[in-house]
């Protein structure tokens, strides 16, 4: 027998899964980072101006929310399962990855809902008018991010969206090295991933970058 074939299990319902989880912690972490994997980078094509930290922070949160509530359909496990059982993998990319994904969708667009970049008031309303460079204080108050205008919010948005729109019309070959890139890969190991010599992977963000730029100005003239 192979030992490194992945081992499946026939999972019923939750409390079968955690059951297998515990009893063998090689399908459990091979279930996480697999899913991990998946998941992460699904939300970082769709929020490429996130940090990857933000993202794996929202499918951490998505996946310990998932392990305390049980909120999964237990009947999800039993549909298109493979006779012989799941393995880590296709459990974590199947019907639980896509539960998983849209539970860590959400909750990176909470995190993003309350980012708000403020300046706490240094005054109380009994204080009367603040004393020195007072001006250059109460300026600070003020949200200096696109989103404290509603025309410049609206502007910014609908350039991000064009943008992802233009990356989604690269070829594969640019695509795969761009989304590399934007995930923080450094660029030795994009070169080792796609078998290539850094050279070339310079040359093809330089070729990615100018085709994305002037796709999002035609888009937005």
């Amino acid at each position: 027998m192979n030992t490194l074939e992945p081992k499946r299990y026939v999972i019923n319902n939750i409390d079968a899964l955690l059951r297998i989880m515990h009893a063998d912690p090689r399908y459990a972490l091979d279930f996480r980072n697999k899913a991990e994997q998946h998941i992460t980078l699904k939300l970082r094509r769709k929020f490429f101006n996130t940090s990857p930290d933000g993202v794996l922070d929202a499918f951490n949160s998505a996946l310990m929310k998932f392990l305390q509530t049980r909120s999964f359909r237990d009947e999800g496990f039993l549909h298109d399962q493979p006779a012989a059982g799941w393995a880590a993998h296709e459990l974590a990319v199947g019907k639980l990855g896509g539960y998983l994904y849209r539970g860590s969708l959400h909750e990176l667009i909470r995190a993003h809902r309350r980012t708000r970049n403020e300046v706490p008031w240094k005054y109380s309303a009994e204080d009367g008018e603040p004393a020195g460079d007072s001006q250059a204080e109460l300026d600070q108050v003020g949200d200096p991010s696109p989103y404290a205008d509603p025309a410049r919010a609206y502007e910014h948005l609908s350039v991000v969206r064009r943008m992802r729109e233009c990356l989604n019309r690269l070829s594969d070959t640019l695509r795969a090295t761009m989304y590399l890139y934007l995930d923080e890969t450094p660029m030795e190991q994009i070169a080792k991933l796609q078998d290539l010599h850094v050279p070339t992977v310079k040359s093809r963000l330089h070729a990615a970058r100018k085709l994305v730029a002037e796709c999002t100005r035609k888009g937005m003239d």
